[in-house]
């Protein structure tokens, strides 16, 4: 390449006089020996010298050789020569040859000058459709978006007609901006300048409508689209997948088979992931046939989405562990989602131990790792060992992380470390609601409802709208915190504010709140009021509170709800003999419990539980039952009434 240059630039020194000859002769000379230079990073100098091109002064120049130099500079990045050959161009009064200023352009955006690139832009005397799809790809892949939207509306004004590479990097720049309806309208000039059925604009359509969550329009627009390749297939599938749509994924793929399309790994992959759920097993198997049938199961993608599919549908880890063996090149996906699949399934010291085989083969943590392992660690209390993750988190460059904190959050306050809890909520980068309600939960299970209701605070005032987990976590800080007034308050503020749904959970909340504040009589006209009469899920909640306060008329009211509701539950049975047990009348426990065994019920056994202790010198496995501190904890538990 840079003998073809030398060759190239050899040509412009013959110009139509000697008097403009003279004039580039020593700028010319320069850029030669500058392309020398650079040739002897790349070549053979020593064994092939490189000598300077003779200096004529008889030939004319020959632009279009300096646009074979110009392209080859931007090829290569290489902004230095591209500049000297921008300043030869200069002199040389080249205005009206407008490719060499798309090259110029082209070399300037590589080379990431956009600054330099807007002023050439603002130069030029013409502008073609090249000239603002350099500007307006560039801009997009900077992030500038709407400085690309600026540039699509200049390039309206002086009629340049856009084409699909215009129309797919605009479309593309909307979720940049944020701008939703900003994509229906580039749709309907698509489909004003006949560029809708082009497969670039119809996919960057069906990728945006996906994203937004606008299904319907993502299948419309992937309509409009006259030919199909793989890449729109596999694009209409991904929407359909993340829309949760599972049916028209698979009529989607259904049709891909009848066409005779030969699918690929990135088919597989996304169909895959509609199997979330135990009646999907059939399914995912099929799927597993058809990635066998078409030699797809070397691919690691595959096999990740396969032990995902085996871990969610199935009840043990059998077959997603055999996935897991088999899979020639498994890499930290694959050890993450054995590892999240161990979680799921309540097997948390396997996946203790899969994710120390992980480390031992050098296996490098990603973000999703540390979040699931920390999950883990959550399941187990284990505050020591969650300590350790987040010390290998501080090291690593997920730090900042959201999820990574948001798992630490989840974690520490699970492990009863609310102060750490705290101390990562207030040194994280941002919040995203799930850290907000993290934190929220946590106060409300140590009981610190005013905390609570303060990180609530700022979750509004950050501009974070709180969704039906936040406020449940908010009335269940309530609850214990004995905050009641204001509990009814954010009850009513959910409903009639956010207009959002309360479910059985939100109004058992409230009337344990109101229970534990001995306003029994407030609850049963909270349940009349709120019509969920027939939950017997509330009429429990507020028998237990009538047991803490010894109220014996509404506690035998509810136990006929409860009855009347679920006859076939005996724990209301049980509670109501313990409720006169509590009062001495042993005659009507007596009684309830005779009641109990003539509708054919019995009381359950209690379950046989171990409480273990990690042993300080041992690791995770070696753990030993403290019987001295558990008898302690039993008498403390009974002197306590509870």
């Amino acid at each position: 390449m840079p003998y073809k240059m030398h060759r190239t630039l050899a040509n412009l020194c013959h110009t139509k006089s000697i008097r403009y000859s003279c004039v580039y002769h020593n700028l010319l000379f320069s850029l030669c020996q500058r392309l020398s230079t650079i040739s002897t990073l790349t070549n053979a100098i020593d064994r092939n010298p490189f000598e300077s091109p003779g200096l004529s002064y008889s030939t004319p120049v020959e632009l279009h050789h300096l646009s074979h130099v110009l392209q080859e500079c931007a090829d290569s990045r290489d902004f230095q020569t591209g500049l000297s050959v921008h300043t030869l161009l200069l002199k040389l009064n080249f205005d009206r040859f407008i490719s060499l200023w798309n090259k110029l352009l082209s070399l300037y955006c590589k080379c990431d000058q956009f600054f330099i690139a807007r002023r050439v832009f603002d130069k030029m005397s013409k502008r073609d459709v090249v000239s603002f799809n350099t500007m307006i790809s560039n801009c997009v892949r900077c992030n500038y978006c709407l400085e690309a939207v600026s540039f699509y509306n200049k390039m309206i004004e002086e009629d340049a007609k856009p084409n699909h590479i215009t129309l797919a990097g605009l479309i593309g720049a909307c979720d940049g901006l944020g701008a939703e309806r900003l994509r229906g309208v580039l749709h309907a000039q698509a489909i004003r300048y006949g560029l809708s059925s082009n497969e670039y604009v119809g996919c960057s359509l069906v990728d945006g409508y996906a994203k937004q969550m606008r299904l319907e329009d993502a299948i419309r627009a992937f309509g409009e689209i006259t030919e199909l390749d793989l890449v729109s297939w596999n694009i209409m599938i991904d929407a359909c997948v993340r829309n949760n749509n599972k049916e028209d994924a698979l009529r989607i793929f259904t049709q891909i088979q009848q066409k005779n399309v030969e699918y690929d790994g990135f088919s597989l992959t996304s169909i895959i992931k509609t199997c979330l759920e135990p009646r999907d097993v059939h399914l995912g198997k099929l799927l597993h046939c058809c990635a066998i049938k078409n030699g797809l199961t070397c691919e690691t993608p595959i096999s990740n989405a396969l032990i995902t599919m085996y871990s969610r549908c199935e009840r043990g880890m059998e077959s997603a562990m055999k996935i897991f063996v088999g899979t020639l090149a498994p890499n930290v996906i694959s050890w993450t989602a054995m590892i999240t699949g161990f979680m799921q399934k309540k097997q948390n010291e396997q996946a203790v131990g899969l994710y120390q085989n992980m480390l031992r083969l050098g296996v490098k943590d990603n973000d999703f790792s540390f979040a699931s392992i920390l999950s883990v660690y959550s399941n187990l209390a284990n505050l020591k060992h969650g300590r350790q993750i987040h010390a290998r988190i501080v090291k690593s460059c997920f730090g900042l992380d959201l999820s990574v904190n948001n798992a630490l959050i989840d974690m520490y306050s699970k492990c009863g470390g609310l102060e750490e809890a705290h101390l990562v909520f207030r040194t994280m980068g941002r919040h995203d609601k799930i850290s907000c309600t993290a934190m929220i939960t946590a106060f409300g299970h140590h009981g610190k409802g005013i905390e609570a209701l303060c990180i609530l605070d700022e979750m509004t005032r950050e501009g974070l709208n709180p969704d039906d987990v936040t406020f449940l976590g908010c009335l269940s800080a309530c609850s214990h915190g004995g905050h009641v007034d204001e509990g009814v308050w954010l009850f009513r503020m959910m409903v009639d504010i956010y207009n959002l749904k309360p479910r059985r959970e939100h109004f058992s909340c409230v009337v344990d709140m109101l229970g534990r504040a001995g306003r029994l009589i407030e609850a049963e006209s909270f349940i009349k009021e709120t019509g969920i009469g027939s939950d017997f899920f509330v009429w429990e909640t507020l028998l237990g509170a009538c047991r803490l306060h010894g109220e014996m008329g509404l506690g035998e009211k509810s136990v006929k709800k409860i009855i009347g509701l679920q006859p076939n539950k005996h724990g209301s049975y049980v509670l109501l003999a313990n409720m006169y047990a509590d009062r001495g009348l042993w005659d009507d426990k007596g009684l309830v419990l005779e009641n109990l065994a003539a509708n054919g019920l019995r009381k359950e056994a209690g379950c046989k539980n171990s409480i273990y202790v990690l042993n300080e010198t041992s690791d995770m496995h070696n753990c030993y039952l403290l019987q001295p501190r558990l008898c302690h904890t039993f008498t403390t538990l009974r002197n306590e009434r509870w």
